[in-house]
């Protein structure tokens, strides 16, 4: 059995801004991140991982590194450019509200199977969760037995999370994303069946 523990980064100034934030563009972190990332790592403290992940992103780098302070470890975080972030092309980085009114911005939000990565230059969904599939089977490989943590994205939590659990791309836009500094937990045996133990889990900030 395999446990995938998924933490989205911490709130940065894009997300602050209401700024599209792929896998093109980053911003910093807002220090009271920082310490929600540390309080994360208080509440995961004590549990046994078998390895450690991470987006290339620096936003998520450094949530998995202030994460890992907390738990109170000095362990390595292993890189994977697979589970970076969605890629927005042309919109990272720009202000959400700059394209809201827009055709495209519908269809990518209501109808994500009908959106084509031209649109403004970036990826699909189809693309997206791929290559967030295959990462995940590669970890799967690697690991068989025991307990993962990846330091990773919205998008890409989200979209990895339910397309193991055989969700069409415009059930989990219904569904909604996860919230910055959120854990969710995934677990298989055969990565071909999958069992949801935890979702957008907050509660250890308060």
């Amino acid at each position: 059995m395999t446990e995938f523990y998924f933490v989205r980064h911490g709130k940065t100034e894009f997300n602050l801004e209401g700024r599209f934030q792929g896998c093109r563009k980053d911003s910093p972190l807002l220090e009271q991140s920082l310490k929600d990332a540390v309080k994360l790592g208080g509440y995961l403290k004590g549990t046994q991982f078998s390895a450690f992940y991470t987006s290339p992103m620096p936003r998520a780098q450094i949530t998995g590194q202030k994460v890992l302070e907390g738990m109170g470890l000095n362990a390595a975080i292993q890189t994977v450019n697979d589970l970076a972030e969605f890629d927005f092309g042309f919109w990272d980085g720009d202000l959400v509200k700059d394209h809201i009114q827009s055709e495209t911005y519908r269809i990518f939000m209501e109808e994500p199977e009908q959106f084509t990565a031209d649109l403004m230059g970036g990826e699909d969904y189809y693309q997206f969760t791929q290559r967030l599939l295959a990462a995940c089977r590669q970890i799967y490989t690697s690991h068989p037995y025991g307990k993962v943590l990846l330091f990773a994205h919205a998008l890409v939590n989200t979209f990895a999370i339910k397309g193991m659990l055989g969700l069409g791309f415009s059930e989990i836009r219904q569904q909604g994303l996860v919230a910055n500094t959120s854990l969710s937990v995934i677990k298989t045996n055969d990565f071909n069946h999958f069992e949801l133990e935890m979702w957008n889990n907050t509660d250890f900030l308060q």
